[in-house]
């Protein structure tokens, strides 16, 4: 409840509507806030926790996708999470569909030696996300480590933006007003200090930065003064006018200091007080569409009226408080709560040491109970450089969608380490602003119409020249298996819906009839004009000027050039009689012009096949060989790749160990076909490979070979019906693997991942278990823990050990 002064009325508690009690309140703001109360908008948000957030070239990124819904437990509405990688100009380099099931999804990006060094973009985001605005999606800096060229004309686009924001939208004649600063040079936030001085030039109050270039100050503002505020920066010292007050309003101002009580003020002045022109002022404590609290008043008896809220109505995460006027919104603050009901603790240990590896036990419990978690786990070296955690699953789903424009450090304001992380997480929602808006505006921004639905699956659309009495057209995959039917129409378009369907899948359309047979389509037409598009992103700062200033490894002063991928003498084919070797490091600015024009051309002719195909590096072979009789397996089974048997009888592509999936025009080659496969040399166009280098659990090498046929061989191979190659559909998630680089030893151990394990659920004690190996280079590990559990417990610990 609320301890509030004479002449309020207590309307509304945790949401619960009782329309008697309304009476006393704005019709239309009531009605409005029913409507939005019976038809609610779900609010979906995202955290994508990367394996680390500083990449060599030849680097994967991998991730683990978490959607919550609006009181943060796992979303099931969402099937499919699109996440992108952009350029620091924000223009798109990579698309993912990621497969959601129960709130989580894995995925990768690889990158490749074409990527160049710098800063880049991970945004993230569902369909359905997109009708709330950008501050829903989820953004996260990643870092490409290499040398950046100098850029002498940087410092010209330097600019400082200093913003003067009262608190709760207006500085009012005659009371006392919080303003809050924000000072930002090239987009990044900077230190100041300064004045406020009258038209006389008198000192009014001083002010500085105090965290992440944001200050406050209060004063008086005295009815027919002027004021200006001088502020400086660094070297620069600016002037410019504190934001004139209005002769008559109503301001708010915020008190979160106490521990069980949320502080509220509504100040006005003498001159509002004495000629009143509203019959109703109310006040609406809300987040997202979860209304908290409403309080009408019939009139101001005070120039400053108090209210004390008990904090244990809210939930945590970020509110918003409302100040109507009649029915016009008239001032605004948000403010943070932090109640501690879903708490969470987390603690890690070993459980066992072997000769090779280590089992930790990590056990996770609430404020009552033991928690049912999912998690992902990104392990380090102790003093690793290859990760920034400037964002958390706490910061993307309580603090980032409630606040416009980019937070510098989200993570900041939930490490427990850091003493004025309230105070100044106060102070960055004091420095929001606020522009004014009709109810109409307030409540469709809280609860917009849905111009974008939720995602449970793909569409496969074409057209067909309808033939005989047939009724059922079927969809068939690799498998012969029929997933799906319509029923056709004198129409001859036909669609099927919410389909699983992963790229590189090949499928079938067919006529079935009332016997179950099966009749190809004489003519059929497949729309894919629903393939990924690319969209360019709009970043608020400015990403090459801080690339620069932050420094190692996050700038590039010192920084070599990990990452580019030389292959010589050490190709896998070196020892094949024939295969000409690509030059070693040193080759003429020419031939490396030309092999890199090449090479973006291989990349961008087989990307439809292969989204990853810049991982590949090809595997030329002597002409003389197509005019042979040899075939794929013979080349394969040269360098020590034959089909071999499981005790299972599976048949595998494999060696002395080492282990190759084997993928056809983007097609991954099933066990049951290896046996049998014969497809001879000259009808290959291209072969490719992807060293992944060597996996600690299973003991073996493991490289991925893609075969990329003629296109004559191609038209020339018949099919029993016409297969679509999907190319719009999920990404398949890969399982991680040791990168090929910790071998070599050749880079700095804390630019290095130990380890990543994306997939932990714990069990009903609330524990999990998992091993990775040892390493007598390591002094310490940082192990980075994220997750959620069914009933919204956020996740999110850092654990540093010996």
């Amino acid at each position: 409840m609320s301890k509030v002064a004479s002449g309020v009325k207590f309307l509304l508690y945790i949401g619960m509507l009782s329309v008697s009690l309304f009476m006393t309140a704005q019709t239309s703001l009531i009605d409005g806030l029913y409507e939005m109360q019976q038809n609610p908008r779900l609010k979906e948000k995202v955290y994508v926790h990367t394996n680390k957030t500083a990449y060599f070239s030849d680097d994967i990124i991998w991730f683990k996708a978490y959607v919550g819904d609006s009181i943060n437990h796992p979303s099931v509405r969402t099937k499919i999470l699109e996440v992108k990688l952009f350029d620091e100009n924000g223009t798109q380099i990579f698309a993912k569909n990621i497969a959601i099931t129960e709130g989580t999804g894995l995925g990768q990006i690889e990158l490749n030696d074409a990527i160049a060094p710098g800063v880049y973009y991970l945004q993230a985001r569902t369909n359905y996300m997109r009708n709330f605005g950008k501050e829903y999606q989820y953004l996260q800096e990643i870092t490409i480590l290499g040398q950046l060229p100098p850029n002498p004309s940087m410092e010209e686009h330097k600019q400082y933006d200093v913003q003067l924001l009262p608190e709760s939208g207006n500085l009012i004649e005659d009371v006392e007003n919080s303003l809050g600063i924000k000072a930002l040079l090239g987009s990044r936030s900077v230190d100041f200090q300064g004045t406020i001085i009258n038209n006389e030039g008198g000192t009014i109050t001083t002010f500085q930065s105090e965290h992440e270039g944001m200050g406050r100050c209060s004063f008086i503002y005295e009815k027919g003064e002027t004021y200006r505020a001088k502020i400086q920066l660094q070297d620069t010292l600016l002037e410019q006018d504190v934001p004139k007050a209005l002769a008559k309003g109503v301001s708010l101002s915020i008190d979160n200091s106490d521990e069980k009580y949320l502080k509220t003020s509504v100040k006005t002045n003498e001159a509002t007080l004495n000629n009143q022109a509203v019959s109703n002022y109310t006040l609406l404590y809300y987040q997202d569409r979860q209304l908290f609290q409403l309080l009408s008043m019939e009139r101001l008896d005070s120039t400053n009226l108090f209210i004390e809220t008990d904090k244990n109505i809210f939930l945590d995460g970020v509110h918003t408080l409302t100040l109507f006027a009649d029915d016009q919104p008239i001032a605004e603050r948000k403010f943070y709560m932090e109640t501690g009901r879903k708490k969470s603790f987390v603690s890690l240990e070993k459980a066992k040491i072997d000769s090779d590896s280590i089992t930790y036990r990590l056990s996770t419990k609430g404020k009552k109970k033991r928690l049912g978690v999912d998690l992902s786990v990104s392990i380090l070296q102790k003093k690793s450089k290859a990760v920034d955690q400037k964002n958390t699953i706490e910061s993307a789903f309580l603090l980032s969608p409630y606040v416009k424009g980019t937070i510098e450090n989200p993570a900041y304001y939930f490490d427990t380490e850091n003493e004025k992380r309230k105070e100044h997480l106060d102070l960055l929602l004091l420095t929001q602003g606020w522009t004014r808006y009709t109810l109409d505006e307030l409540i469709q921004e809280i609860n917009p119409d849905e111009a974008y639905e939720f995602e449970q699956g793909f569409e496969l659309k074409g057209t067909l020249k309808k033939e005989g009495k047939y009724t059922d057209l079927v969809l068939i995959p690799d498998d012969l298996r029929i997933i799906d039917k319509v029923e056709l129409t004198d129409q001859s378009q036909f669609v099927f819906q919410n389909l699983d369907l992963f790229n590189g899948d090949t499928l079938r359309v067919a006529y079935r009839d009332s016997f179950g047979k099966l009749i190809k389509p004489s003519t059929i037409a497949y729309d894919t004009t629903a393939n990924k598009t690319t969209t360019d992103l709009k970043i608020d700062r400015a990403p090459a000027v801080s690339a620069r200033e932050k420094g190692p490894p996050y700038g590039f002063d010192n920084i070599k050039n990990y990452g580019t991928r030389v292959w010589g003498n050490d190709s896998l084919f070196r020892n094949l009689e024939g295969t000409i070797d690509l030059d070693e490091v040193t080759v003429t600015d020419k031939k490396r012009s030309e092999r890199y024009l090449q090479r973006r051309k291989t990349i961008a002719k087989y990307k439809p096949l292969v989204s990853d195909i810049g991982k590949y590096y090809d595997i030329p072979f002597p002409e003389v060989f197509k005019n042979s009789d040899m075939g794929l397996m013979d080349l394969l089974a040269q360098q020590g790749f034959t089909v071999r048997t499981r005790d299972n009888g599976e048949a595998y592509l494999g060696g002395h160990r080492k282990f190759a999936p084997l993928f056809i025009n983007g097609r991954s080659i099933r066990p049951e076909e290896l046996p049998t496969l014969q497809l001879p040399l000259n009808d290959i166009e291209n072969i490719m490979v992807n060293n992944l280098g060597f996996d600690p659990g299973a003991q073996v090498s493991i490289m991925i070979f893609q075969v990329f046929t003629s296109a004559d061989y191609r038209q020339y191979k018949n099919k029993p019906f016409d297969q679509f190659v999907v190319n719009n559909g999920f990404d398949r998630a890969r399982t991680y693997y040791t990168p090929r680089y910790i071998f070599e030893e050749s880079r700095p151990l804390d630019l290095l991942e130990v380890d990543w394990k994306p997939h932990l659920k714990t069990d009903t004690k609330g524990d999990i278990s998992f091993k990775i190996a040892q390493n007598e280079k390591t002094n310490g590990l940082l192990f980075v823990i994220q997750g959620f559990s069914n009933d919204g417990h956020l996740i999110s610990k850092t654990i540093a050990t010996d």
